[in-house]
């Protein structure tokens, strides 16, 4: 059992994080018993958003960009969006 263990740590730490996390995701559909899991249809882009948004783990330029956009906006620094100018 731990070399099926110690195995399927190294293919995870190899994979990008989308196949990780999908790699999860089948663990856990093999643990809860969904004989169905396989045989589904893709993901709706609903529910990829959802995905990337609970998603925890630190996303350092998108705080750094965010940060700077509020800084913008206190400083009277932005316009609304003119839907026109695209």
């Amino acid at each position: 059992m731990k070399s099926a263990v110690a195995e399927i740590a190294r293919i995870s730490r190899s994979l990008p994080p989308r196949k990780t996390a999908q790699l999860l995701e089948f663990a856990r559909a093999l643990q809860d018993g969904r004989k169905n899991f396989l045989r589904r249809g893709p993901k709706s882009g609903e529910t990829e958003w959802e995905r990337l948004i609970d998603d925890a783990r630190p996303r350092p330029k998108l705080a750094a960009k965010l940060r700077q956009l509020k800084r913008l906006a206190e400083k009277g620094k932005t316009e609304p969006m003119d839907w026109a100018r695209l």
